[in-house]
């Protein structure tokens, strides 16, 4: 047979970075792995084509036997679109992934087979089924598959030449709680892991194929800190035998600040970057979404001493859990500049389908819609301590903080002239390098406004003259705020819209947050 697998296009946010793709000569940063993943679990017998809608447009036409679709939550539309256009032309079609298994309902009446939860057993089950006809509208993986039975990603069908970063995975799970995570929902609370060989073979395929970023996509790479210690130890072995071409990221919780030979053994395997979780500065808004992790220590002292293991953190942070008011804003903004923490995912609470969160506002009656998109623009909750208005507005403010100029070159600068030194620390002397920072000059200050150019060219020379070994991470900084300025900017306006659209409702149509009474209530 032959099967067709598509990932749709991604809707903008702050993670895609569209903006810059451009300066570095890509169509996207990162593919879907889900595809390399299901064409690695295909037996050879049959023929498989990759479609990651980011890079190149949906064949129709394609004479394929089956259609797959994956994607998440905020891919919704573009799924049932998708789905919509194959079916008014007879194909048969099938969905996985995040989105299918929280919501199978939602897709039962587009396509004709539905994969709940992960696919390593089911998918050989459904392709046997399918050639006898005996195929069922609904596979789902009731007990979790070893990842020792997850195969090597066939990353020789993407486009890999159009992408910035390759992806990995070597864990799937999370020991935590949080409230309003649907990891644990998907994947569960007992880490489960690839073996030591099983990523190094990855390793050595994406170093075969020419590329020099990989993302480990764990929801958390230090889930099992056992396994996860041994892989560092073979990987930093590997880059030091190899001159270390590997420039390694990944996401991580808080709690690697107080493990001194695991922040030693990722700086070893070159681990430049990791994706931390921190959500809030305010000690009752995590206990209230059980991120209780995040406590065991000032937060300003875990961060600092991560980055003084040498690694940048990128921070996932949240507004509008119940315990926040409206002066969560410029606790936030403080935290963030504290933290000297450039690049901050900063969003709005949503409730994602099947998470604990999801459940408690849905029983008292707080959801306003059943699923929600990208968490930048719209949230999906009637807040607590304070109105959708204030909402709306106080996170307005809190990006135009962010991410203005000054107050985004001052965090860059006090991080390149306070973090540890990397493992490997090239200047611009390859090839690619070179042509990134030409892009960057044309992009950044020729072609840019005279802000951004100074902006740019002060945030270099600045750099350059105090900590050039850095010089990489300053390019790299000044363009990734472009991409983060522009995007807040057009994030601000809907923001605007929303707020107005609110205030002009009557009042008992606001969604306000209930009200305590007072003694002169009666």
């Amino acid at each position: 047979m032959k099967i067709y697998l598509i990932a749709p296009k991604n809707p903008e946010s702050f993670w895609t970075f569209d903006r810059i793709l451009p300066s570095l000569n890509k169509s996207c940063v990162f593919p879907n792995l889900s595809l390399p993943t299901v064409a690695g679990i295909t037996p050879h017998e049959h023929e498989v084509v990759l479609c990651d809608e980011n890079v190149e447009a949906v064949d129709f036409d394609t004479d394929a036997d089956i259609i797959g679709i994956t994607g998440y939550v905020i891919h919704k539309q573009r799924i049932f679109d998708i789905a919509a256009e194959f079916r008014r032309r007879g194909k048969f079609i099938v969905a996985g992934g995040p989105f299918a298994s929280l919501c199978p309902e939602e897709l039962r009446d587009r396509v004709d087979v539905v994969f709940v939860d992960e696919a390593e057993y089911t998918w050989p089950q459904f392709l046997s089924d399918y050639a006898t006809g005996t195929w069922q509208a609904e596979y789902r993986q009731d007990e979790k598959p070893s990842m020792h039975d997850s195969p090597l990603p066939r990353f020789d069908l993407l486009k890999i030449d159009r992408y910035r970063t390759m992806t990995i995975q070597f864990a799937r799970g999370c020991p935590f709680n949080c409230e309003f995570c649907d990891i644990i929902v998907m994947y569960g609370r007992r880490p489960r892991t690839k073996t030591v060989p099983q990523v190094m073979a990855e390793i050595q395929e994406i170093h075969r194929l020419g590329l020099r970023n990989v993302f480990v996509v764990d929801d958390n790479f230090i889930g099992n800190k056992k396994e996860a210690k041994a892989l560092l130890q073979a990987l930093a072995e590997w880059q030091r035998v190899n001159d270390y071409p590997l420039e390694m990221m990944t996401e991580v919780t808080l709690n690697i600040a107080q493990d001194d030979e695991l922040l030693h053994l990722m700086r070893e395997a070159n681990f430049t970057t990791i994706f931390i979780g921190i959500e809030s500065p305010r000690a009752a808004s995590l206990q209230e979404t059980h991120k209780t992790q995040n406590l065991r220590e000032s937060i300003l002292d875990s961060v600092h001493r991560i980055q003084r293991a040498g690694m940048e953190i990128m921070a996932g942070m949240i507004v509008g859990f119940d315990n926040d008011d409206p002066s969560i804003f410029d606790e936030q903004f403080e935290f963030i500049q504290q933290a000297r923490i450039p690049v901050s995912m900063t969003g709005m609470l949503n409730a994602i389908p099947k998470t604990p969160l999801y459940q408690r506002l849905k029983q008292t009656g707080r959801l306003i819609a059943e699923s929600v998109g990208d968490q930048f623009v719209f949230t999906n909750i009637v807040p607590s301590g304070m109105s959708r208005v204030q909402l709306y507005e106080g996170y307005k403010n809190l990006l135009e903080r962010l991410y203005s100029y000054r107050n985004y070159r001052r965090r860059t600068m006090q991080l390149i002239l306070n973090k540890g030194a990397q493992i490997e620390t090239r200047l611009l002397a390859g090839a690619q390098d070179l042509r990134i920072f030409r892009r960057v000059v044309w992009h950044c200050m020729v072609r840019a406004s005279p802000r951004r150019a100074w902006f740019t060219l002060s945030l270099m020379i600045e750099t350059a003259l105090r900590r050039p070994r850095a010089f990489r991470d300053a390019v790299s900084f000044a363009l990734i705020h472009k991409h983060l300025y522009e995007y807040m900017l057009d994030t601000c306006k809907q923001l605007d819209h929303l707020a107005r659209e609110l205030k002009q409702l009557p009042e008992e149509l606001r969604l306000l947050p209930p009200q305590p009474a007072t003694p002169d209530a009666a």
